[in-house]
């Protein structure tokens, strides 16, 4: 049984819950008993949606449920996990982490021997982060498979065990090949979360390939410190605007005022997506300048930007964030209304449920799946 902590909460549940068409209580229904049928309605919300003929309705049901973080809800994650769409099993075993470890540990054991490379490749990454002694020989075998993002996941996996000698596996995925392919050792450099790692990633952004350049960028992410400000400078002045994009996101996560002038400078820019990204850092930054930014966005003619917008409102302690959010669950396109309802979900508190309880209702199962989702995570909060 959950149970909410604050009661200014519960009340808000149950009014909202009761404006719901064939919603009513019982004369002698008690407030934790319309917490529990709240708590079943959205739990059998995500049994239907895992059960749909759409293989997207599926990944969503798993996604969905690992976000809710309830225990409750992993053998619907461990059902999710047999899925015959790859990114539903993969969503169920990432998801699953989020609730149990213990869970994740032997499902990653298990989905090592996956058919897909991205779902073998993410179990073995979480061998790395969850195994002990005993995952080493799982992730051994794996060293030598024809498949480069095995390849590159058992050597980070290694590495995050302890065993740092297979390191070179990643850093030769940085010289060659494609820059698709140098991605996948770019993304796995940058997951090991280890600073002394980071200059490898910062050699590569004096290249002449954008694409190699944005991987790195998004790879340091938090990583990045004071020394790569020039380098930052020179990248948000760059003719790509997706370089324009990365390199002001990066410069948020730098601490200080560091950059401020470069960030406003492009709360300006050409495109849509840099401005956005700009405004972005400059809230991580706290500083005021340019939030209207995010109530232009929100109305943008691009979906895409709309969507983006929402998104990132999850993650911003902005005043109007309640506001725009709620515009954007009242989108007419899909995209943006499911991005809407995860970003409440991360925003919590007791404003997200009357936004959220009121997607249970939404045209598109997809939206309903999500609300489902974040309304049990908050109602163990």
């Amino acid at each position: 049984m959950l149970v909410s902590k604050k009661s200014d909460l519960l009340l808000l549940i149950i009014v909202v819950f009761l404006s719901f068409s064939g919603n009513t209580l019982q004369a002698n229904e008690k407030p934790q008993e319309t917490m529990d049928r709240i708590l079943e309605f959205s739990i059998k919300i995500l049994e239907k949606s895992l059960q749909s003929e759409n293989a997207f309705i599926r990944s969503a049901a798993a996604r969905a449920a690992g976000e809710s973080e309830y225990s409750g809800l992993i053998p619907l994650l461990k059902k999710a996990a047999k899925d015959s769409y790859h990114t539903t099993r993969l969503f169920a075993l990432q998801g699953i982490k989020k609730i149990s470890l213990n869970e994740a540990r032997t499902l990653s054991i298990d989905m090592s021997k996956d058919l897909n490379v991205w779902v073998r490749g993410a179990a073995i990454e979480m061998l790395g982060e969850l195994g002990d002694g005993t995952s080493g020989s799982i992730i051994q075998s794996h060293l030598k498979s024809p498949d480069r993002t095995v390849r590159y996941a058992a050597a980070g996996a290694l590495f995050k065990l302890g065993d740092e000698s297979q390191l070179d596996i990643l850093l030769d995925g940085l010289k060659g090949g494609s820059s698709i392919d140098r991605y996948q050792a770019i993304g796995y450099l940058g997951k090991l979360n280890d600073k002394k790692l980071t200059p490898y990633l910062e050699d590569l952004l004096s290249g002449n390939e954008d694409e190699v350049i944005f991987y790195s960028l998004k790879a340091i992410g938090k990583k990045a410190d004071q020394d790569m400000l020039p380098r930052l400078l020179n990248l948000m002045k760059h003719v790509n605007p997706s370089l324009r994009y990365q390199s002001a996101l990066t410069l948020g996560e730098l601490k200080g005022d560091s950059g401020l002038d470069a960030l406003r400078s492009l709360c300006s820019d050409e495109n849509a997506m840099v401005r956005l990204s700009a405004a972005v850092a400059l809230v991580r930054k706290k500083s005021d300048y340019c939030h209207e930014i995010f109530s232009v966005m929100i109305k943008d003619a691009d979906y895409g930007i709309r969507s983006s917008t929402a998104r990132m409102l999850g993650e911003l302690e902005i005043q109007n964030r309640e506001q725009l959010l709620l515009m954007a669950l009242m989108d007419k396109n899909i995209r943006v209304r499911t991005s809407a309802t995860r970003a409440v979900g991360m925003m919590g508190g007791p404003r997200a449920f009357p936004l959220l309880l009121s997607k249970l209702e939404d045209s598109q199962e997809v939206v309903r799946t999500y609300a489902a989702g974040n309304i049990i995570k908050l109602m163990k909060q």
